[in-house]
Formats: C-alpha cells, structure tokens, sequence
C-alpha cells in the first residue's frame, strides 16, 4: 500500500487495512493519531501537514529498510543450504551473533 493511499484511509476513518509490513503499521497507527489529533482541535492544519511529511520520509526509509532485510533473509536462506564447509562456517558464526 502506498503513503497516500495509507493516508487516505486513515483521514477517512476506515479500518485498517490487512496485511501491513510493520512499517507500514506503525505509519498507519501513526497517520490515524495525527488525523484524530487534528480532529479534536490538537494540531492545527499547519502542524498536521509537517507531521504528515515527516511520517512520509520516514515511511520511504522503512520500506527500504525492510527490502534491505528481506534480501539479506533470503541470502542468508540461500547460504544455509549450501554444503560447502567453509560456508556453513561463516553462517554458524552470523547466526550466534543475533
């Protein structure tokens, strides 16, 4: 789902959608409590339209972030299937790490 889409719905009120990343959750839950700040008179329209590019930029940067770590998943995945002793060393050793 993309940010303005995202925004969308959480200006109208909708539920939220299925299947959300975790970061497009937290933007998501982030989104519906500025709109219900700004709402109840919290924020003005001003501050709302800071926030909301703030959440954009940050929405941009987990998104890649997480396209960073499903890559590494799958290589991770790819290495452990190898046979190579060597390898299977390496990843034995990331794997203690975390």
């Amino acid at each position: 789902m993309d940010f303005e889409e995202m925004n969308q719905r959480a200006y109208d009120r909708k539920p939220e959608p299925d299947g959300l990343t975790p970061a497009e959750r937290m933007i998501w839950l982030a989104l519906r409590l500025l709109y219900e700040l700004h709402f109840h008179g919290g924020l003005t329209r001003n501050e709302g339209v800071a926030y909301k590019q703030e959440l954009k930029k940050d929405y941009e940067r987990n998104l890649a972030q997480e396209a960073e770590w499903l890559r590494a998943g799958t290589a991770m995945k790819l290495l452990r299937q190898s046979e190579n002793p060597e390898v299977k060393k390496i990843v034995g050793e990331v794997e203690t790490m975390f």
